[in-house]
């Protein structure tokens, strides 16, 4: 059952997608094992988009837990005390590098957020936020209430959408006086262009030059299957360069290996 985004309390509750234990697949932290709290809704639409479910608000999230395996659900809206025992249940925070917030765009519901990662820092986890950098103002009401940032570049070859370059610049202003370790990843395609990577890392070097910038090669989806030859992500890797000493190419590794 579909809903929107003001049928949630605007600070104890929020509308979860679901929630579990997993490594990190994507950018600078690959391969840290993570609790991953995947808000519901979004309100962009990209192609290349791997946790399309995750867009729309639900009547029900799923929460899995290892050890025994199990799947149980939580009914929407959860509250935010429900859900801050159940990912102590599911790990302890010695166990995990972070936990992931993402979604969806999790600053969609940024009063939950501001009202819920104070709580979920105090019981000893660190936070590692997952976001499109669109919305600087929902970042900054937050308070610094996270450890890590990872700021999706929205290129239009990419997304087929507008370019939100003037978004991520103040996105990433916050970021920097924060002083939070911050990433910025850009989805590149075949038909990802010099010029777009080269407007990219000028915006990431005048707004956070200490950020990496990661290109990430698009992982095909029902949608689109335009990924971009070992040629096309060296030269892009090269223009970046110019503006910034740390850009990385690194692919959807939980892809690869098959994992969540």
């Amino acid at each position: 059952m579909a809903r929107t985004m003001r049928d949630a309390s605007p600070r104890t509750e929020c509308y979860l997608d679901e929630l579990f234990v997993s490594v990190q697949g994507e950018g600078i932290w690959v391969g840290e094992r993570q609790a991953f709290v995947r808000l519901a809704g979004c309100g962009l639409d990209c192609v290349y988009c791997d946790s399309p479910r995750a867009r729309r608000l639900t009547a029900s999230a799923a929460v899995y837990l290892p050890e025994p395996a199990e799947r149980r659900e939580l009914r929407n809206p959860v509250s935010g005390t429900v859900l801050a025992d159940a990912l102590q249940e599911l790990a302890h925070p010695s166990s995990v590098h972070s936990v992931s917030v993402t979604g969806g765009e999790p600053l969609l519901q940024h009063r939950f957020l501001g009202w819920w990662l104070p709580v979920v820092r105090r019981l000893g986890y660190r936070v590692y936020l997952e976001t499109a950098g669109t919305l600087p103002d929902r970042l900054e009401a937050l308070g610094g209430a996270w450890d890590f940032c990872s700021m999706d570049i929205k290129l239009p070859s990419a997304t087929g959408m507008r370019s939100f370059v003037a978004e991520h610049r103040a996105f990433l202003r916050v970021c920097r006086s924060v002083g939070a370790p911050t990433m910025a990843k850009a989805v590149v395609t075949s038909g990802t262009t010099p010029e777009e990577v080269a407007e990219a890392a000028a915006m990431v070097a005048s707004a956070m030059p200490e950020a990496t910038l990661v290109l990430q090669p698009m992982t095909p989806t029902d949608r689109a299957d335009c990924v971009p030859s070992a040629e096309l992500l060296l030269a892009l890797q090269a223009v970046g360069r110019r503006y910034l000493d740390q850009v990385r190419v690194i692919p959807q590794t939980h892809r690869l290996a098959d994992i969540k």
